[in-house]
């Protein structure tokens, strides 16, 4: 080997070890080369020349600590995180919520535009305000962004990309979504139902992390569910994992599911059904889920009548669940599961008597942003291969702040 050059080594292998020392950097933030090397495991000549390189790839960049830095004896290196963005789109019948992240899985901006219309046309429009608000707040344009992932209700054909049992959005049945954001975007997404983006999220960031088993039930305007199995998210043959509304309890022909659905709309029937039993109540029509809850928490006689059937309901379902898959864990989400810490108890009892291995039940701590930080996690792994793959291009400086 001639003075002055690399170490011999094979191309494959050399990209596998630029790429874990790139992930290194990113998971451990600014380290020095002898920390690279030993965590790495390499050599500290090849560690250098393998950090050189992604430097000069603008990957990368060398730096002193200040004065007052104990670092500050030998310079360090950190990976650039901001080469590229990440976009993540959630697509609701009440709101369309846009998130941009960097490549580190940081959260920049995020933004919520209200749906007035469902129409196919005026979503886009949405989509469009939502993206450029985001994208202008966080100071980038569409020619930074690496990747999109798209949350929508509905079953997903991961092949085609073509949307069906949209539920409360029927304009997106049986329409290519893939292409279409393709077209109005120009970068081809990645698209996911919204409560599996909601189980990423309680894997990375939420009760699901280190748990090889569990499930998210999502209770809200619909009815859903996610599963992780063996530390995998389950999608199934037509991308129908985890769409519980569809078990036929009771009567197979009731197709609204009338005696077991916990969503919103049957609540207010619930409500409506037991009003003549507790005239004192203080609950008026037209009846909504967040008044139903409110009043039980005060002790209205009707509301907590209500209630207790929404417990039995959301208990029949963990039950199902937990008999099928035998998860460790089950998490309630949605705008009536994450409600449900107040009448977490009577679940947790019905599903003990109801199965032999009851799950842990635990409230998403996620809040709205479940579907987007969801998003962003898969994004970010997108979005990193995107640009390690590329290589040698400048990094996006001049931040316009404009589409």
């Amino acid at each position: 080997m001639k003075k002055g050059s690399s170490p011999a080594v094979p191309s494959l292998m050399r990209e596998i070890n630029e790429r874990s020392v790139l992930d290194i950097l990113r998971t451990e933030g600014t380290l020095h080369a002898a920390q690279v090397a030993r965590l790495i495991g390499l050599s500290k000549p090849t560690t250098a020349d393998i950090l050189r390189t992604l430097s000069d790839q603008g990957l990368i960049h060398e730096y002193s600590p200040g004065v007052d830095d104990p670092k500050r004896a030998r310079s360090v290196y950190e990976a650039i995180n901001d080469v590229r963005v990440c976009l993540a789109i959630d697509i609701g019948s009440r709101f369309i919520r846009v998130a941009v992240g960097d490549l580190n899985e940081v959260m920049l901006s995020e933004r919520s535009v209200p749906v007035k219309s469902l129409s196919l046309k005026d979503l886009i429009a949405v989509m469009h305000s939502a993206v450029e608000q985001a994208l202008k707040t966080a100071g980038y344009s569409i020619k930074d962004v690496a990747s999109v992932v798209v949350g929508t209700p509905g079953v997903i054909n991961q092949h085609t990309g073509v949307i069906s049992i949209a539920g409360t959005i029927g304009s997106l049945d049986g329409v290519n979504l893939s292409a279409l954001i393709e077209n109005e975007f120009g970068i081809k997404p990645t698209l996911e139902n919204d409560i599996n983006l909601v189980t990423v999220a309680e894997q990375s960031a939420g009760h699901g992390i280190d748990i090889e088993n569990f499930a998210v039930l999502s209770v809200g305007s619909g009815l859903g569910s996610g599963l992780v199995l063996n530390g995998r998210l389950l999608r199934g043959h037509h991308g129908a994992a985890g769409e519980v509304f569809y078990v036929p309890f009771g009567d197979p022909t009731d197709t609204h599911r009338s005696a077991t659905n916990p969503s919103g709309d049957s609540i207010a029937e619930v409500a409506r059904q037991l009003a003549k039993k507790y005239k004192k109540s203080s609950l008026t029509e037209p009846y909504s889920t967040i008044n139903i809850l409110s009043a039980a928490k005060e002790g209205d006689a009707l509301a907590q009548a209500v209630v207790d059937i929404e417990a039995e309901r959301i208990a029949l379902y963990i039950a199902s669940i937990s008999a099928i898959a035998d998860v460790e864990l089950v998490v309630l989400s949605g705008g009536i599961g994450r409600q449900a810490a107040f009448f977490l108890k009577p679940i947790k009892d019905l599903v003990s008597k109801a199965v032999p291995f009851p799950p842990r039940i635990e409230i998403s701590t996620l809040g709205d942003t479940g579907i987007l930080v969801g998003a962003l996690s898969i994004a970010t792994k997108i979005a990193c291969d995107f640009v390690f793959e590329r290589k040698n291009f400048p990094a996006p400086r001049s931040r316009t702040g404009s589409l």
